[in-house]
């Protein structure tokens, strides 16, 4: 791939987040499949619907692959108490990693004071858990002063990761995004670079702008079985 090192390429596939069955109609033998990929090539979570969270955890036991939820998803419009039950039966089931959606209506509204509370009460209950946590802005929806606003508050959280998309929403992970968040947090938090992430080229991109974990579908497990990368590397 010109202009891209094999570095890159272990750097990005160690920072996958496999979304692949992260869908409304996946079945439990994709989650199995999705699973079994996520093993091969060493990534670093796979997110499925809480429904499959048992298949999660039972086909990634002892692999370092994480097991990941979405809280809240996909609009974040739910009560708080339904994100804290969603993230503390999750956690309890053995999820090893969230995600969750913010109040992107409330956030609209400019009322910044919910949105921080909503975001708080769900970590105080992940807190004991030790998981990593991340807030989905839905940068899509947002103007760059939103995204900007946004970043600051999740910083400000203490969540672990600020994520740009749900994928469900409109929008996509871009590059001028993830530079404007990253100019925005620095180093204070991780930023996941989620929604429409092509191929292996757009998620090194996105990386070098500034991405510390990156969503990606079914196409990146077509293109590394033509560069041959498996779980021995290149």
């Amino acid at each position: 791939m010109y202009g891209i090192t094999e570095n890159e390429i272990t750097q990005l596939v160690a920072s996958i987040d496999y979304s692949e069955v992260l869908t409304i109609t996946a079945s439990e033998n994709d989650v199995k499949q999705a699973c079994a990929d996520a093993k091969t090539y060493r990534f670093r979570a796979v997110v499925a619907f809480p429904q499959y969270l048992g298949l999660l955890v039972d086909n990634l036991k002892g692999s370092g692959v994480l097991a990941q939820i979405p809280v809240g998803f996909p609009c974040g419009g739910v009560t708080t108490h339904v994100k804290c039950t969603e993230a503390e039966e999750g956690l309890k089931r053995g999820a090893t990693d969230l995600d969750m959606v913010m109040n992107i209506a409330a956030f609209k509204a400019g009322n910044y004071k919910r949105v921080a509370q909503d975001i708080a009460e769900v970590m105080a209950i992940a807190r004991p858990f030790h998981v990593p946590f991340k807030v989905i802005i839905e940068a899509g929806v947002l103007t760059d002063e939103e995204i900007v606003t946004a970043a600051k508050l999740v910083a400000d959280s203490g969540a672990n990761f600020v994520k740009t998309c749900t994928g469900f929403g409109p929008g996509r992970a871009t590059i001028h995004n993830i530079a404007l968040i990253k100019a925005t947090v620095g180093e204070q938090i991780g930023i996941k670079a989620s929604g429409g992430v092509a191929s292996i080229e757009d998620g090194v991109a996105l990386m070098r702008a500034g991405a510390t974990v990156v969503a990606m579908r079914q196409y990146l497990v077509t293109q590394l079985k033509a560069l041959g990368l498996g779980i021995s590397g290149f």
